[in-house]
């Protein structure tokens, strides 16, 4: 299932003066595509800062990808908290996300672009 994801709201910021998005799961026992995109009024983007957020029963993985390719890479159990953060040159970016045998739970994913 691929899922395009638009602006859904303002939450906190990254300590950049631009609010973040954010992006939830909707079933975390089902695999999901995801594609975020930079807001309409960004400029040229430069950056990206994603973080993850939940609880999941069970295990899953959840990638970043560029350029087809495995960019960033976090394995998921229990209480989740990571952060995903570098250099990033383009308009969007794909998040792969594939549960190993996980009953329940929730993942939140807020996410920022950053811009010139």
């Amino acid at each position: 299932m691929k899922k395009i994801v638009t602006t859904i709201g303002l939450f906190f910021c990254f300590g950049c003066g631009v609010s973040s998005q954010s992006y939830t799961i909707s079933d975390v026992t089902k695999p999901e595509i995801i594609t975020i995109h930079k807001r309409k009024s960004q400029g040229n983007i430069y950056g990206i800062k994603i973080v993850g957020k939940g609880y999941i029963d069970g295990e899953a993985v959840i990638h970043l990808i560029l350029n087809g390719k495995e960019y960033q890479t976090k394995n998921l159990s229990g209480n989740i908290t990571f952060q995903w953060g570098g250099d990033w040159y383009s308009d969007s970016a794909e998040i792969r996300y594939a549960p190993v045998n996980v009953k329940n739970g929730n993942i939140v994913l807020r996410y920022n672009f950053r811009d010139l």
